[in-house]
């Protein structure tokens, strides 16, 4: 009586821990983090849940076990096998997420492995079914599983997880080296479920529950990384919603004083033309009339990138190639880039939801702010990756880059460093790149500078 008492607490609670597991990643909103991993927590959860409901049912075969009728003994054998397989099923998707995740599925020999193993898996049983009674094949067939895809699937999944940790400790992310701990944890477990038989005794169950409940803990405190971001996310929406209300006032007072402007300067510029059709080709003051033209142009062409800027045009956004807006930009701007050298590396077939538009103008401003930083070496390279659900496009020129102090100061409206820019080149870029969903960033690379903007993905 006390024997079955033990078991049925164990079982109880290591079914209980596998379910909490499950329930600490279902009931948090990962959707909107920009962490890599909450795109492979859900498939750990599955296992959590999956895993405590072959536990719990394992402990009600195991008590219902003498009173089973014979006919139904390898009927429930069968079952036994199926689900602790199904459970690890759930691990080993976890696993091929996490290897994803890191760059690891990358590697040829990482997918020859995982293909290996389940070769193995299968031919070892099919060759087993005809030599072998029911029994002793199911037995067969739940040893391969677990060391196979509970052993196999931890040991990745942990080693991953670890080396997701170190990448996370080199971004110095808070709260990321416990991804590590809940790693090694998930290593000892599986070294525990799949290595010990619950044959030796009623310890290999307390010790694989402690290897679980020291995943839930490490993963409770590793979680505690995404209610960090979310908070970081409303402070910055926050400063967003101040800067836009502030920036919005602004546009409306820049907006209004350059509407006015334009009309006076249109005045001018007829004046000027007048002027020039009364006076002699030859005139002395042709000079100061034209350099009068080039002002009021260029006090024009302000006034308009002002008035762009302060009210954005929106536009329905469309599945579009990027490949064929890079192509078009290039096209568009082949009379600046005579000279240039272009290295291309991009993908055909990525698709972004967007304005081809919009997106040309912001390619134009930023291949041209390139080609004005290149004064030695006139070279580009222009490179388009897809990570998850997103596409990130990297422009890189060779032209020194920018102090990092003054990267950020660069997207502001009307900081430039050319002695005729406005400052509103990469400030609407930035906008119309908002507009977009996406990102556009500013970091320097050995050469000079790489802006890379992140757009939404379109499938």
């Amino acid at each position: 009586m006390f024997d079955s008492l033990l078991v049925f607490n164990i079982y109880l609670f290591y079914g209980l821990v596998f379910f909490t597991i499950g329930s600490l990643i279902a009931f948090r909103n990962l959707r909107l983090s920009q962490l890599a991993i909450a795109s492979a927590l859900p498939s750990l959860a599955a296992f959590g849940f999956i895993h405590a409901f072959h536990e719990w049912s394992e402990l009600y075969l195991q008590l219902m076990g003498p009173y089973t009728p014979m006919l139904w003994y390898s009927e429930m054998k069968i079952l036994r096998v199926l689900k602790l397989w199904i459970s690890f099923l759930a691990l080993a998707w976890f696993a091929w997420k996490m290897l994803v995740i890191t760059g690891i599925a990358r590697k040829p020999w990482a997918l020859a492995s995982l293909a290996l193993a389940q070769l193995v898996f299968v031919l070892h049983l099919v060759a087993s079914f005809p030599l072998m009674e029911l029994d002793d094949f199911l037995r067969l067939a739940g040893v391969l599983i677990r060391w196979i895809f509970g052993l196999g699937a931890s040991l990745v999944a942990g080693l991953a997880m670890v080396y997701y940790a170190r990448q996370q400790y080199r971004e110095r992310r808070l709260a990321g080296h416990y991804f590590g701990y809940c790693g090694v944890a998930l290593v000892a477990y599986g070294l525990a479920a799949g290595l010990l038989s619950t044959d030796s005794g009623l310890w290999v169950p307390v010790l694989r529950t402690l290897c679980a409940f020291a995943i839930l803990v490490t993963l409770y405190q590793a979680l505690k990384i995404f209610d960090r971001e979310r908070e970081a996310q409303i402070e910055a929406q926050q400063r967003q919603l101040f800067r836009g209300e502030k920036m919005r006032a602004m546009g409306e007072l820049a907006s209004g004083i350059a509407h006015e402007i334009k009309t006076p300067l249109s005045y001018a510029t007829l004046g000027v033309d007048l002027l020039e059709k009364q006076l002699p080709p030859e005139n002395r003051s042709q000079p100061q009339l034209n350099r009068i033209r080039k002002g009021l142009e260029r006090a024009t062409y302000i006034a308009q990138e002002v008035l762009h800027f302060a009210r954005p045009s929106a536009q329905p956004l469309q599945p579009v190639s990027l490949e064929s807006v890079i192509h078009s930009t290039l096209e568009l701007m082949g009379h600046r880039l005579k000279g240039f050298t272009i290295h291309r590396n991009l993908d055909p077939h990525l698709k972004v939801v967007g304005d081809p538009v919009k997106l040309e103008e912001v390619l134009i401003n930023v291949i041209t702010n390139a080609i004005e930083a290149c004064e030695d070496e006139r070279r580009l390279e222009i490179h388009t990756e897809s990570i998850g659900d997103k596409v990130l496009l990297h422009i890189r020129d060779h032209g020194g880059g920018i102090p990092e102090a003054q990267q950020s100061a660069s997207l502001r409206p009307f900081h430039t460093t050319k002695p005729n820019g406005t400052g509103l080149g990469l400030a609407i870029s930035q906008q119309i790149i908002q507009q977009h969903h996406g990102e556009l960033c500013l970091h320097n690379w050995l050469h000079g500078l790489c802006v890379t903007i992140t757009l939404p993905r379109s499938h």
